[in-house]
């Protein structure tokens, strides 16, 4: 079992980081589900993997950022 420390951190037992992948660094996100909270390790790969392969016709991310962004080239 983890401590919260007097900063509100906690440690994650070795054991769990490594399953996760977890490294210095590492992105985490916490979000609720009920009663219970979820760890979800880089959410940021979980949005790449969302929008991944969304442009079929050729678009890119950027072209597509500088759209609704409403950048004039």
């Amino acid at each position: 079992m983890s401590k919260v420390t007097a900063k509100y951190q906690i440690t994650i037992p070795p054991d769990i980081r490594h399953e996760l992948g977890i490294v210095p660094g590492s992105e985490i996100d916490i979000t609720r589900e009920g009663d219970k909270y979820i760890l979800i390790v880089n959410p940021l790969e979980a949005v790449k993997k969302k929008w991944c392969g969304r442009f079929k016709d050729g678009t890119t991310t950027e072209s597509y950022m500088d759209e609704i962004r409403g950048k004039v080239n």
